[in-house]
């Protein structure tokens, strides 16, 4: 078998880290895996697994760049002998359909995500990720989401979550001192509880709701930390540390900016928080959360309603709601609960449901399906 995977680049997003995991689950099977991308600091992976790697605009809207990026789809997928096509997202995944409408070749889509459906036109671009053989949804969420918005029989749509990689987000690979030096090198107060927001600092991550929620807290013993960075949006960094300084409590929260491994944060971490205000479409956050042991409370809509076991392996608070989600933090900090005993049952929870493996294996099934491997 010869799978070709199309999407925009491969730098350090959950679509591409998916892209690279798949590749080399491919490749473990036996089957030859091609990756069809704008590039990224991904690339060297990818081949070193195995992978082999075409450079094309796939990360471009403009119509006549998709249709040349379908051309050279075309002939790759002729000189190559393609098997399969996987689309990531619209605009390859557009790309993708017109070179197998010409070629004949199968296509499989991931919809990764809800795309905005503003209008009629918006809603016709995004149409092409149910356009393939089958559809792969990340989560209920999605696949719900698919069946409300798009015709699509729901039988040609295959609900396979993403995963963490236990050999990456595994609580024994930060040790002791390694903890203990983050910390100094943090100023961070010993003993003193640690609530971690990871994420981008973009304005539906929630951050400004995440500051609120602290600030009502204050009579509490935490320190927290943003890890993330705004990119070029730095009117909103300076809005949200504006916003501790309003709330007094700008020396107890610290931006750490884009961190290349966010594994050693999880590990020095007592809680982590997600706290979206829009719907994740899965929500790694919460999975690695877990997959490191450590309580997580999140925003309950998206798959957060899924991967979190609310009262068991963290807590859910309602979306958009300071009070609750203050509420739920000083739960957590109460001293009541054991956070240890939280982390463990959410370590089990997601090494059980949710890990690369058991997500590349979902997505080769679908292949297989397609293939007509599978009946």
């Amino acid at each position: 078998m010869k799978v070709l995977q199309v999407t925009a680049a491969l730098e350090q997003g959950g679509v591409e880290r998916g892209t690279t995991e798949m590749a080399s689950f491919i490749v473990s099977q036996g089957a030859q895996s091609l990756v069809a991308s704008q590039g990224g600091r991904l690339v060297t992976e990818l081949e070193k697994g195995g992978s082999r790697h075409f450079s094309l605009p796939l990360a471009k809207r403009n119509p006549l760049t998709i249709f040349y990026s379908a051309l050279q789809l075309q002939k790759i997928i002729r000189s190559e002998k393609i098997d399969l096509l996987h689309a990531r997202s619209r605009a390859p995944a557009w790309a993708a359909f017109l070179a197998c409408k010409l070629t004949g070749v199968k296509l499989v889509t991931t919809f990764h995500g809800t795309h905005r459906i503003q209008n009629r036109v918006k809603k016709y671009y995004n149409s092409v990720m149910v356009r393939g053989a089958r559809v792969i949804a990340i989560s209920e969420f999605i696949k719900n989401h698919i069946l409300q918005n798009y015709s699509v029989r729901e039988g040609l749509i295959d609900v396979v979550p993403r995963g963490f990689n236990p050999a990456l987000f595994a609580p024994d690979l930060i040790s002791t001192k390694q903890r203990h030096e983050l910390k100094q090198r943090l100023n961070l107060t010993a003993g003193v509880a640690i609530i971690s927001l990871p994420g981008r600092l973009t304005r539906w991550k929630g951050q400004p709701l995440f500051i609120a929620a602290l600030a009502q807290i204050k009579d509490l013993q935490w320190q927290a930390l943003l890890i993330g960075g705004g990119g070029r949006k730095t009117a909103y960094v300076k809005e949200l540390k504006t916003l501790t300084q309003k709330l007094g409590i700008a020396d107890r929260v610290i931006f750490l900016g884009d961190q290349e491994n966010i594994v050693p944060y999880y590990a020095i971490s007592d809680l982590i928080v997600s706290a979206s205000t829009e719907p994740e479409a899965f929500g790694r956050v919460a999975v690695e959360a877990q997959a490191m042991a450590k309580p997580i409370i999140a925003s309950a809509h998206g798959g957060s309603l899924e991967t979190v076991r609310d009262g068991e392996t963290g807590w859910l608070f309602k979306n958009g709601d300071v009070a609750d989600l203050a509420e739920k933090l000083r739960i957590a900090l109460s001293g009541d609960v054991d956070l240890t005993q939280i982390g463990t049952s959410g370590r089990h929870w997601v090494a059980e449901n949710y890990t690369t493996d058991k997500m590349c294996q979902g997505e080769w099934q679908t292949y297989l399906k397609v293939l007509g491997e599978v009946i």
